[in-house]
């Protein structure tokens, strides 16, 4: 009961449709229209990922190269004597 509660709720969320809506609906055909909405889902959820890592990646290709200082220590130059 609590899965096909949760199914109308987001039924209902994204899609904006009244739950007397439902109640027209034979059961299998509510199934499909849950599926369906949850491959769209599934779907903009991997495009959200890809469009992200793209955004993060040209950001960071954007930022300058910052040396590595961390084996840097200073004293261990020669410095010629005159």
């Amino acid at each position: 009961m609590t899965t096909l509660l949760k199914n109308k709720f987001e039924f209902l969320w994204q899609k904006s449709i009244q739950p007397s809506e439902f109640d027209k609906m034979e059961y299998w055909e509510f199934e499909e229209y849950i599926n369906m909405l949850n491959e769209r889902n599934k779907e903009e959820n991997e495009r959200s990922k890809t469009q992200n890592k793209e955004q993060q990646e040209q950001q960071n290709s954007m930022m300058p190269k910052i040396p590595n200082f961390s084996s840097f220590k200073p004293g261990n130059f020669n410095i010629p004597k005159f």
